[in-house]
């Protein structure tokens, strides 16, 4: 690029700055002059108001809340402001990053179309840098050098694109800038990539690429599931789509009113800094256990999906483990979801029995009237509810009996004239109705108790009954060690985490599932790892949201509890309105890192990958677990000596993770994640590969490969998981023999 070039690009930068500077400066005055205000009016309010006491009389409280009113309005004109103020900061140390020249249909002069974080528009509402989520920005992620189209309001805008340029600007310098035709594998990718990563997840704006845009502005369809490889920007992608939703339907939709659900807090850390980057605040984040521990409300000790996972692979030399295998196998079926609604159904329409309330031979309400209530006037309603109107009606019905009885037990003992006074014989009366009442209610209760964990038990009790018919692919011998297994745990007051989606499902189904209809969005991430129960829930939850499900299911870390395949939800999501939508290449590690953990799939994959070279991954072998501790003392200090931030060590189990962390911390400076709710931290840290997903880390190191820890096909993915979380540099260590699964 020529020096006219660059004197042009220099000069308009300046100009752009200029207008930022002016708007930062304006709104940082605005915001100095409401907090002004805001002090002034609590002085006000103090002077004119003073303390509030009851003495004042209402005209004080009047005066009162008319200032705090003043005050709220002011608080939320301080905050609006101060959040532009941030937006034209961020601006004056990086204004843009893309240019495109663009030549509408029928027009005679080319638009120069400067593309950043936000937007800036000068005082005559000329576009000096366009937000990247504005319609126009599309086609910079879109289309190479040539004809091109975006869609606005008006309609689709055809024309071509004349040049395409990619500028990295620090602290309001142009560090380079070239022209691109492609946006894929370019310089700024490259350069991004290479970077060592830290402890937040950043935007990707800079370097979005062509599948990946198509993901975020596709609102073609409710319901989109995306499935990519490691490294493809899945979760990058959730997060930019819900900036561009945010921008796109700020009138409509608010933060408030989208929700993801993460794998773990630790990955909810992790990204909570894209949003904000971008200029939005953060939308709600959860994860399903989260939520779904705190809507089954119970005295039961609940395990979460952790604790599963290191039963899973910590205990499968113990007695239980084969049960276990079983019951979360069994529960994570298709088959099940068949059973549980068959369940239903029957606990709705079959499995009631009503019988005639009678107070003194006298009937007040019959078996036939409760059965009309309840499967007529009330069958709108959830079970639970449906028992609690009938139990109601009953109540009052029999109210006016209950006083009648007491008022002549009453009048029988005040004629007795064993009693000294009223309240006694009053007191005496209420035992004696309260005894005789007794059976009737114990007999109300139990035709409209709902408990469920009763409910559930009751489904184990009969789980030859209703697992008949059902090609659920165990005998009658395993069925029966599932049933008392579960029935063993229920009863020592145990939920296992396999029992709790089935639970929550139940709960929504009987009871009906708290109110959601505030929330619009849902973002599902590393959606492998949910199993289809999940989604009926999910769905159950969510219906009338646009719901977006992304994941890998060459990631899928529980091989036992798991989607599967994307068709056992197909029949969940409406398939008008619902679309799958592959991306094809990864972007996270070098070429080297990609190729090895590939062949590790024992699969022909034919997804592309970055062109990003670097060091090949060394299998390395050890006597014993004690030297390969030792040797990672070694190497952490050379990685650490060449730069990279963020070591991962990777461990099978927290068990391995403790040993390992325990050793080194004596050493060399190091952490752990050993929790699912541990904080997430960017330097030297340890941790279980199940914690590890959806993280990445300059430096992978993968301890113990060795053929007693990754020895069978069931831990293949999880390998597989943990390899992938290198960007620059993986390497595996193993002791005694390598497992088989790296040399397939």
């Amino acid at each position: 690029m020529n020096n006219f070039e660059w004197k042009l690009e220099n000069e308009w930068l300046q100009e752009v700055l200029k207008e930022a500077r002016k708007q930062f400066n304006e709104k940082h005055d605005f915001k100095e002059k409401f907090k002004k205000d805001s002090i002034e009016t609590q002085k006000q309010l103090w002077e004119d108001v003073g303390p509030l006491s009851i003495t004042n009389g209402l005209d004080q409280v009047v005066d009162f809340m008319e200032f705090i009113t003043t005050m709220k309005i002011q608080k939320k004109r301080h905050e609006f402001v101060r959040k532009l103020e941030e937006k034209y900061k961020k601006m004056l140390l990086s204004p843009y990053f893309g240019r495109m020249d663009f030549l509408e249909k029928g027009d005679e002069k080319t638009q120069k179309c400067y593309i950043g974080s936000f937007n800036l528009i000068n005082e005559n509402f000329d576009f000096l840098v366009y937000d990247w989520r504005a319609p126009i920005s599309s086609m910079y992620y879109d289309y190479e050098i040539g004809k091109a189209n975006y869609i606005c309001p008006e309609g689709k805008i055809h024309g071509e694109i004349t040049l395409k340029r990619q500028y990295k600007i620090n602290n309001g310098k142009i560090e380079y800038m070239f022209d691109s035709n492609l946006n894929i594998d370019d310089e700024m990718l490259q350069d991004m990539l290479s970077k060592s990563t830290d402890n937040k997840m950043k935007n990707i704006v800079t370097t979005i690429q062509r599948e990946q845009n198509k993901v975020i502005r596709n609102e073609d369809y409710k319901n989109l599931i995306v499935q990519g490889p490691a490294g493809s920007g899945k979760t990058s992608i959730a997060l930019h789509r819900i900036a561009y939703i945010l921008y796109k339907h700020r009138d409509k939709i608010a933060s408030k009113n989208i929700i993801i659900f993460s794998p773990n807090e630790i990955f909810n850390e992790y990204i909570s800094n894209v949003l904000p980057q971008l200029g939005e605040e953060n939308m709600c984040q959860t994860t399903f256990k989260e939520y779904m521990q705190k809507i089954l409300e119970s005295d039961f000790k609940k395990e979460d999906y952790s604790e599963m996972m290191e039963n899973i692979l910590a205990t499968n030399k113990e007695p239980m483990y084969q049960k276990r295998i079983m019951s979360i196998k069994f529960k994570s079926s298709m088959q099940f979801i068949d059973i549980l609604k068959n369940y239903i159904d029957y606990i709705e329409k079959k499995d009631r029995s009503f019988k005639d309330v009678i107070i003194k031979d006298r009937v007040i309400i019959s078996s036939k009237d409760l059965q009309e209530l309840f499967f007529k006037d009330y069958i709108q309603l959830p079970l639970k509810r449906r028992l609690q109107k009938i139990r109601e009606r009953i109540l009052f019905l029999i109210d006016p009996y209950e006083k009648l009885l007491l008022e002549e037990v009453t009048n029988e003992l005040s004629e007795s004239a064993s009693y000294i006074n009223n309240g006694e014989v009053r007191e005496h009366s209420t035992a004696i109705v309260k005894n005789k009442m007794k059976d009737i209610y114990s007999e109300i209760n139990k035709m409209t108790e709902f408990n469920l964990i009763d409910i559930y038990k009751k489904l184990f009790i009969k789980l030859e009954c209703f697992s008949t018919g059902y090609n659920t692919g165990y005998n009658k011998k395993e069925i029966n060690e599932i049933k008392s297994y579960t029935l063993e745990n229920l009863k020592a007051k145990k939920l296992n985490y396999e029992d709790q989606p089935p639970l929550l499902y139940l709960k929504g189904a009987l009871e009906g599932i708290p109110k959601t209809s505030e929330i619009k969005y849902v973002i599902i991430d590393e959606a492998q790892d949910y199993t289809p129960l999940q989604y009926e829930i999910f769905y159950q939850l969510f219906n009338h949201a646009n719901i977006t499900i992304l994941g890998d299911l060459n990631q899928s870390i529980n091989p036992f509890m798991n989607v599967g395949d994307y068709s056992n939800i197909s029949h969940i999501f409406p398939k008008n309105n619902t679309f799958i939508i592959n991306l094809t290449k990864s972007y996270r590690s070098t070429m080297e890192i990609t190729k090895f953990s590939r062949r590790l799939l024992g699969k022909e994959i034919t997804d592309g990958c970055v062109e990003r070279n670097g060091a090949e991954p060394l299998l390395l072998g050890f006597s014993n677990e004690k030297a390969i501790k030792e040797k990672f003392i070694k190497d952490i200090k050379e990685y650490k000596e060449k730069g990279y931030k963020s070591i991962g060590i990777i461990t099978r189990t927290v068990k391995e993770a403790n040993e390992v962390y325990n050793f080194l911390k004596e050493r060399i400076y190091v952490k752990a994640i050993l929790k699912d709710d541990d904080e997430y931290v960017s330097d030297t840290l340890v941790i279980p590969a199940y914690l590890a997903k959806g993280l990445e880390f300059d430096v992978v190191l993968i301890y113990n490969a060795g053929n007693e820890n990754y020895c069978c096909e069931e831990e293949r993915l999880l390998l597989y998981t943990a390899c992938t979380r290198a960007l620059h540099v993986l390497r595996i260590y193993y002791s005694g023999r390598c497992s088989p699964l790296l040399h397939d």
